[in-house]
């Protein structure tokens, strides 16, 4: 504020026809010069934080060679007050993103350097197919997309009319898992890691609501008054696997690379045919029934968060066959869903079964 006093107090006496300059003189080798068009611009000083500014100027002298600080960038928000401006080289903007098949690298010194290059008619580079092997070991980030379903010995619920009965499309199995496959010896791979996974049930009737009893799990109808839309159970748990795998391409794929200054896209195509069956374990870390219907035209969801007598651990077995891109998975838990005698009413024990594709 002392500030823009002598700015004020310097204003009458500095006039020029088409506009004013303002010097401050600081010492004998310093002075700050201000030149504005009218006085009510010379007001907008206020809004920044000039001691910072000095501060960065002296930082950025350091480094490199400034030619020009401007107050206000594309959005007019650089050195507005309690906004942190940050010179300097030494960032890396290195980011590696790799998700199934597909790899992003950005290998550039500095992101404005990265922002030029797309500003320039850079071309193109078209890596074409080249075969890639598996050395010893690969990791990679896999999204397991399917559906589930439980069982009760050997049969699903719905073939003897159940009211725990599951909706197969919209009991919707999600994993998102990091993976190792690790080459043995030949064409025998083991495949290891661990991640999250989700379970949802949906109930074949919406209006079949899952609640928990004092003993049990129990099912009961929807209020007459609603429009059920859905009702379903969902079970969260972190796991781990261990899958022996037969591929027989050797864990070759062929890679296309495309890159612009510096970033490199590869996208992965695997070979032949590969076989897998080995083992899962898990530890349940939630639980929550969810019920969406409509009521006086207007959808509103209910959630109830709880253990249901869902069992902590889940383990079991894991089939997959995979041909070039396409992969796809069943699992089966041996354990069943709920504590031994807590399932549903009349239900000899539910197993949790999913089939889906890997990605």
């Amino acid at each position: 504020m002392m500030l823009v006093g002598l700015l004020y107090s310097s204003f009458a006496t500095t006039s020029h026809t088409d506009g004013d300059t303002v010097v401050i003189e600081l010492n004998s080798k310093s002075k700050i010069t201000i030149y504005t068009t009218d006085r009510d611009a010379l007001k907008d000083i206020e809004r920044y934080d000039v001691n910072q500014m000095i501060k960065d100027l002296n930082t950025a002298l350091k480094s490199k060679k400034i030619e020009r600080i401007e107050l206000e960038d594309a959005n007019g928000k650089k050195y507005l007050k309690d906004t942190t401006i940050v010179f300097g080289e030494g960032s890396s903007a290195k980011t590696k993103i790799k998700i199934g098949n597909m790899e992003l690298l950005v290998d550039a010194e500095d992101w404005d350097d990265l922002e030029d290059e797309f500003d320039d008619d850079l071309p193109v580079y078209k890596h074409e197919y080249e075969d890639r092997s598996i050395d010893r070991t690969d990791n990679s980030f896999n999204i397991d997309i399917g559906t589930n379903n439980w069982m009760e010995g050997g049969a699903f619920p719905d073939e003897n009319n159940q009211n725990y009965a599951v909706k197969p499309w919209g009991s919707w199995y999600i994993a998102l898992n990091s993976v190792n496959k690790t080459w043995l010896t030949g064409p025998l791979f083991m495949e290891w890691g661990m991640g999250v996974s989700w379970y949802n049930w949906k109930m074949q009737d919406a209006d079949n609501l899952i609640t928990k009893g004092d003993n049990n799990i129990e099912i009961v109808e929807a209020p007459t008054t609603t429009s059920s839309i859905y009702s379903k159970l969902t079970a969260p748990y972190i796991n781990v696997s261990m899958v022996p795998v037969l591929d027989f391409s050797k864990g070759r794929k062929r890679v296309k690379n495309l890159e612009r200054g510096s970033i490199s896209f590869k996208s992965y195509k695997k070979q032949g045919i590969r076989l897998g069956l080995g083992g899962y374990a898990g530890y349940r870390i939630g639980g929550r029934a969810v019920y969406k219907y409509e009521e006086d035209g207007k959808k509103q969801k209910d959630k109830d968060s709880d253990s249901f007598y869902l069992n902590n651990f889940r383990y079991g077995v894991r089939a997959q066959i995979g041909y070039k891109g396409l992969d796809l998975f069943a699992q089966y838990d041996l354990n069943e869903v709920f504590a031994e005698g807590r399932g549903p009413a009349g239900s000899p024990g539910l197993n949790a079964i999913t089939f889906g594709i890997t990605l």
